[in-house]
């Protein structure tokens, strides 16, 4: 990530060299990574480098250590504000009301977005939901073998092209689950498989190396999806309580009266 020019330049032969491995360790670091191969990696990386990882002009003013870090906490509040006026309140309230009726909900997430998953899922646990969180490729891909029509599946994930991820949840889609995605790029794979499309806005110039801008927003829609789904599922058992008080009002009635 220090030499990222370098690196897109560079074959997997000749990045070994200068890293003193061997041209296969290369290849199979990019495997392990998530990614088919170098080319992939290199392929994604060029995108993100591109889109969020530009160096900023303020960036290489003179400045302290305070000039940095209002830069990134501008950026975080870009991206909560950018992101809350593209997100479309019906597609949030679509999802927001299959997980509220779901028996089960599965999170997949890979990479930096892999922690942003695991703690999504505790929200959800809190609020009554039964939750699995997964960032293991073989565990994605086996609990997305087990999903049913009755159950949403979530993946997060910046770049939206981890293979993983993407199979885990085609393989969901293909079971009858209801799908989302929450991503920055909505011409990915793993919005190909998505029921609802949630996408991420990042400010297009930010600091090398701030990740944060885009995990403070996938929080935050992780945040909204688990509130309101909590609230549509507490108003839904409180109507069908109230339905069975009503429904049982005739039968007391007449053991009452003896009719």
């Amino acid at each position: 990530m220090l030499n990222s020019a370098d690196f897109l330049q560079l074959d997997a032969r000749q990045i070994g060299y200068q890293c003193g491995t061997s041209e296969a360790t290369v290849v199979r670091f990019c495997q392990r990574a998530g990614y088919r191969g170098l080319s992939e990696m290199k392929k994604i990386l060029a995108l993100e480098l591109a889109t969020a990882l530009t160096p900023s002009q303020s960036a290489s003013r003179p400045g302290g250590q305070d000039t940095i870090a209002e830069r990134v906490f501008a950026d975080c509040l870009v991206a909560l504000k950018d992101t809350l006026s593209c997100i479309d309140q019906a597609t949030m309230e679509s999802a927001a009301t299959a997980i509220a009726r779901s028996e089960s909900l599965y999170l997949f997430g890979a990479g930096g977005s892999a922690h942003i998953a695991q703690e999504a899922a505790l929200k959800f646990l809190f609020l009554g939901f039964r939750t699995l969180a997964f960032v293991d490729p073989m565990q994605q891909l086996a609990a997305a073998r087990v999903v049913t029509p009755r159950d949403v599946a979530i993946a997060v994930t910046y770049s939206g092209n981890q293979p993983e991820v993407a199979e885990a949840l085609k393989s969901a889609h293909e079971r009858r689950a209801f799908c989302v995605c929450i991503t920055s790029f909505e011409q990915s794979l793993v919005s190909k498989s998505a029921d609802t499309l949630l996408l991420i806005s990042i400010p297009s110039e930010t600091l090398r190396g701030q990740t944060g801008a885009h995990r403070v927003a996938q929080i935050a829609i992780l945040d909204a999806l688990a509130v309101w789904a909590g609230h549509l599922r507490t108003a839904r058992m409180k109507g069908e309580k109230r339905s069975r008080v009503l429904r049982s009002i005739p039968s007391q009635i007449n053991r009452r009266t003896g009719l």
